[in-house]
């Protein structure tokens, strides 16, 4: 095997966990591969005996391209319309790629996704390195800029800052969450709001984002009222249009994608409770999100 060779399947090795990386930072599929592609360009043009280590090194450059859009996409952020949300990953075999393996699923739900939101890029960045890939404060420290102390520091403002939101994660294993998604679709479809309001948590939300061009709810729906009666009136409205509806995985959980004329339309997806009820909600509409899907 030539150099050339050598190095590109050393970067492929290291792809899914690049991607991974990427992905969490920005919620964006099409920055993750554009972080990953640019990573590349890069380990093809470095001297690689100026290199001890790949994978820090690789982690690092990607890292500082997510926080670069990170930064540059914060007034779009800012003046988006209604809620924002990641854009989805959709798989039908999540078993098959490390990167959404047991130990990794959780830190790709919506719920978590969205809760990293909240926190500056480079909180985002320290928490995703060392709490979620197992990056050492010293490995952390180099590939954002910063100390080992400044990191440690920072780590721990932020768990402080999520522990509350942290602790809701729990979730069932996937069969069952498969199970509950089936139980709610047939109570949608009998129109009956009282039974689906059984379903959902006191404290559920639905989300919507679609983008400034597609009609959705601008703000969140909150109740099991409001929410059973917004799931009731739109199985009613996708029963009068050409939808298929497909099962999947959307970021490790269970949840729909909607196709309309060979394309996808419409991606819900379902967080519960451990005791399996319906606590959020996550959908997403907007056409730009869902591109990669296509």
């Amino acid at each position: 095997m030539n150099a050339a060779d050598e190095r590109a399947e050393e970067f492929e090795a290291l792809r899914p966990r690049l991607f991974g990386i990427a992905y969490r930072m920005t919620g964006s599929v099409g920055d993750a591969e554009d972080a990953c592609q640019d990573a590349w360009l890069r380990w093809q043009r470095v001297d690689r005996a100026s290199v001890d280590n790949a994978e820090a090194f690789l982690v690092r450059v990607v890292t500082r391209l997510a926080l670069d859009r990170l930064q540059s996409a914060q007034h779009r952020r800012e003046t988006y319309v209604g809620p924002y949300l990641p854009e989805p990953l959709v798989d039908d075999d999540p078993a098959s790629h490390p990167e959404t393996a047991a130990e990794l699923a959780d830190s790709l739900t919506f719920a978590f996704l969205v809760m990293l939101d909240e926190l500056s890029p480079v909180e985002r960045a320290v928490l995703l390195l060392h709490d979620v890939f197992g990056y050492t404060f010293d490995e952390v420290a180099t590939m954002v800029d910063s100390s080992p102390t400044a990191c440690r520091q920072l780590a721990s403002r932020t768990r402080r800052k999520l522990d509350h939101e942290r602790e809701t994660l729990r979730r069932p294993d996937q069969a069952r969450e498969q199970q509950l998604v089936e139980q709610l679709l047939r109570t949608i479809a009998s129109g009956d709001v009282d039974e689906v309001m059984h379903l959902l948590a006191p404290d559920v939300v639905l989300l919507s984002d679609a983008g400034a061009e597609r009609h959705a709810a601008r703000r969140p729906v909150v109740g099991p009222d409001r929410v059973a009666r917004f799931l009731v009136n739109l199985s009613k409205r996708l029963l009068t249009k050409d939808v298929e509806m497909r099962p999947a995985h959307i970021n490790g959980e269970a949840g729909l994608v909607f196709v309309e004329d060979g394309h996808p339309d419409y991606v819900l997806s379902f967080s519960f409770t451990p005791d399996g009820q319906a606590r959020r909600l996550w959908s997403q509409l907007n056409p730009e999100k869902l591109r990669h899907l296509q």
